[in-house]
């Protein structure tokens, strides 16, 4: 059974309602009537005729109210009706339109608003998936193909055990390098799922400490010395500390991939500002241009230096990884030469006063 729309359920409502009047205005007429020709020992045909015409002209009007009750029915559901038409029409595939929004204070307008914010966040959501599904393949496409192509002109003619030895420990490399990038992949859906859940109030000296302690053992390999300023008195926030050290971890390696032999890397948590924690790596390598800092957070961007390093995905997890905490970062000049990448995470203990 089909059911009825909100329009003919409102038209109901008011036409009940309507027919209920009439009654109990017809009811309370005859009441009357009987009641004076009771008292006042009337005639009973005159007190009948003058029933009989107030009936008639009720029945007159009867039609009237209906048609007003639904005239009324139309126009009031007439800003609902065209809320509906806009968001089909968005969801229709027009992302780039949006729900007029005549008075943001009342119900409608709070509901376009709020239709308005969905829509947004899902265009963002499927210009990035979409960006990111084209990169994605063509990233993996490559290792696939340069282990495919290796095996078949290693199998071409035969070769010595060394030869084999070397294409297959060729192979092996791109398929690490695959591995790597598949994990990579894997944590950056991760990081854009719903996490709230997994959020843990954890002191942050203790993660950065553990995180540059690790850096430290690739660092001495090359002479590059990790400087770590961490306060005192426990710095406390609400964060997920699987991502968070992952996050870490992509910041002080794009730091160790820039800087040179005998470098210096410098690794500071401290207040940033009311309600704000800041966590930033500083590296000594070359820098980036302006052009470069607009787009190094995006996936598969490489710095020239780390080209054959990485698949370009380590700071498009940071940059994840802080939305999912609904943190600010940024990358600035370092004053002492190279860059300087920072993440702004929220304390909950300044924002709560």
């Amino acid at each position: 059974m089909k059911k009825r729309t909100i329009r003919l359920r409102v038209f109901a409502w008011v036409a009940t309602h309507t027919l209920l009047n009439f009654f109990l205005i017809a009811l309370v007429l005859l009441c009357y009537d009987f009641y004076e020709y009771w008292m006042n020992h009337g005639n009973l045909d005159d007190e009948l005729e003058e029933i009989l015409m107030v009936l008639v002209v009720m029945a007159i009007l009867l039609p009237v109210s209906l048609a007003g009750a639904w005239a009324v029915s139309r126009r009031l559901l007439r800003p609902w009706r065209d809320l509906l038409l806009q968001a089909e029409h968005i969801s229709d595939g027009q992302l780039d339109d949006r729900i007029k929004v005549v008075n943001p204070t009342d119900e409608i307008g709070r509901l376009a608003t709020t239709l308005n914010l969905t829509f947004d966040r899902y265009q963002t959501l499927l210009d990035r998936m979409q960006r990111f599904n084209y990169d994605a393949s063509h990233q993996l496409r490559n290792p696939l193909a340069a282990i495919r192509t290796s095996g078949e002109v290693c199998l071409k003619h035969d070769r010595s055990e060394a030869e084999y030895r070397s294409v297959i420990g060729g192979m092996l490399e791109d398929a690490g390098r695959l591995n790597r990038t598949v994990d990579q992949l894997l944590l950056l859906a991760r990081a854009a799922g719903d996490l709230e859940g997994c959020r843990e109030r954890i002191p942050l000296g203790e993660l950065i400490l553990e995180g540059v302690r690790e850096a430290e053992v690739i660092g001495e390999l090359r002479g590059i010395t990790i400087e770590c300023s961490v306060p005192n008195e426990p710095v406390l926030a609400e964060v997920i500390p699987d991502l968070l050290r992952e996050a870490l971890a992509n910041l002080l390696d794009n730091a160790l991939k820039f800087s040179p032999d005998n470098g210096r890397i410098a690794v500071e948590l401290g207040a940033a500002n009311s309600g704000w924690i800041r966590l930033s790596v500083s590296d000594s390598g070359p820098g980036l241009s302006p052009e470069q800092k607009a787009r190094i957070f995006r996936p598969f961007v490489r710095g020239k230096a780390s080209e054959r390093e990485s698949v370009g995905l380590g700071l498009a997890i940071v940059a994840d990884i802080c939305q999912a905490h609904g943190a600010r970062f940024g990358v600035d000049d370092n004053p002492d030469g190279g860059s300087c990448f920072w993440m702004e995470l929220p304390d909950p203990q300044r924002q709560a006063l």
